[in-house]
């Protein structure tokens, strides 16, 4: 039986887990578009926050990371000190890219002289969520480089016997097959995405803002739940994601029950049935100084033959 210890797969010259870390870009940077497109704004703007975010997450993993080696290892434990910019052979913290990356596009929102200005709420629940799948693809990465993984899995075990050869084969490391943990995070993260992107988002059905709190809650309670399970277990990460848990249960109730919304609101019916209008219906948070409705302009160019209904809740 081969050991996979410390082999990193590769696709001609191209290290699988780079490839992983690209394509989980491209796919949070396309979901986020779908939505920034429905709210009518500027590629321009999506651009420039593009131009931001993703160095900045590269940099903000990659020192987290090099600080939790610090305070393990009491130095750099992967060889030369140098090898600490080798990015490609691994070790990002996804903790340290969101918090690196969403301060930096805060502060651009906030301080942009743009005219056409960026709700900073509708920006937080459009962005955070997309994270999700760029997380999911990332995750096989960590399955290409190895790493990531649980404790010993006993080969008498449900979980052993259920999983496909190929991950069973590559999860044999350090003389033992170990727990898949980047299979376990990736398929939570997975259904978290359906979740809070393409119902909750899809459908508005929460307030501005909610469902980015929610997905730093989310990932706060998995992480949380699953780094004492991973072999390298790092207290670094626990404390980062109870901090998750507190920051996002605080801005869940914040932006759900507390911040007053300045917004006219319009039920959208996604079907012309009557008996649907319970079930499937689109909420739509237009800003009360927008004379045009910008929004349900754009909303009907994507669904034709729409029911709107005032649904008179512009502050709660």
């Amino acid at each position: 039986m081969k050991d996979y210890a410390g082999i990193s797969l590769q696709v001609g010259p191209f290290y699988v887990y780079s490839l992983t870390m690209m394509l989980g870009m491209l796919a949070s940077i396309l979901t986020v578009y779908y939505f920034w497109r429905r709210e009518k704004y500027s590629f321009e703007q999506l651009a420039i926050l593009i131009f931001i975010a993703l160095p900045t997450a590269i940099i903000g993993a990659r020192f987290v990371f090099v600080i939790q080696q610090l305070i393990e290892y009491k130095g750099w434990a992967n060889g030369p000190w140098y090898k600490m910019f080798y990015v490609w052979e691994g070790g990002l913290s996804i903790h340290g890219g969101v918090i690196t990356a969403t301060i930096c596009c805060v502060i651009y929102i906030i301080f942009s002289k743009n005219p056409k200005r960026i709700d900073l709420k509708k920006a937080f629940s459009i962005i955070l969520p997309a994270v999700l799948i760029g997380q999911v693809i990332g995750r096989w990465g960590n399955f290409a480089n190895h790493e990531v993984y649980g404790q010993v899995m006993s080969e008498n075990s449900l979980a052993f016997k259920l999983l496909p050869k190929l991950i069973r084969d590559h999860m044999y490391i350090n003389g033992n097959y170990r727990m898949p943990l980047f299979l376990y995070e990736s398929i939570a993260n997975f259904f978290s995405y359906i979740i809070l992107v393409w119902i909750l988002n899809n459908y508005n059905w929460l307030k501005p803002g909610t469902t980015g709190g929610l997905y730093i809650l989310f990932y706060g309670i998995l992480r949380f739940g699953m780094e004492p399970l991973r072999e390298d277990s790092y207290n670094i990460y626990k404390v980062i994601s109870a901090l998750y848990i507190i920051v996002g249960l605080l801005l869940t109730v914040i932006f759900e029950f507390v911040v007053k919304l300045n917004y006219n609101v319009y039920k959208v019916y996604k079907y012309n049935k009557e008996w649907t209008h319970k079930f499937f219906y689109f909420i739509v948070y237009e800003p009360k100084n927008n004379k045009k409705r910008l929004f349900k302009s754009s909303f009907n160019a994507l669904q034709k033959n729409d029911e709107k209904e005032n649904i008179n809740v512009s502050t709660s």
